[in-house]
């Protein structure tokens, strides 16, 4: 019973590695790859940093901005 379990849990690792889950919004490594999206969104404004208005939640971690 005891190896069926252990060659089951094997199976399921190989399959599904812990590296595969996706990391956390606020991690290091994803932030990165935020900034470059915000950058390509065509509401946002390279030279202010900022996305202009209407502010979409699709911009990302950029701040609208102000007028």
């Amino acid at each position: 019973m005891m190896s069926k379990l252990g060659v089951l849990l094997t199976i399921c690792l190989l399959l599904f590695p812990l590296t595969a889950v996706p990391l956390d919004g606020d991690q290091p490594a994803d932030q990165p790859a935020e900034r470059k999206q915000n950058e390509q969104h065509p509401l946002f404004d390279q030279k202010r940093g900022c996305c202009r208005w209407p502010c979409p939640s699709r911009c990302g971690m950029a701040r609208c901005c102000s007028s």
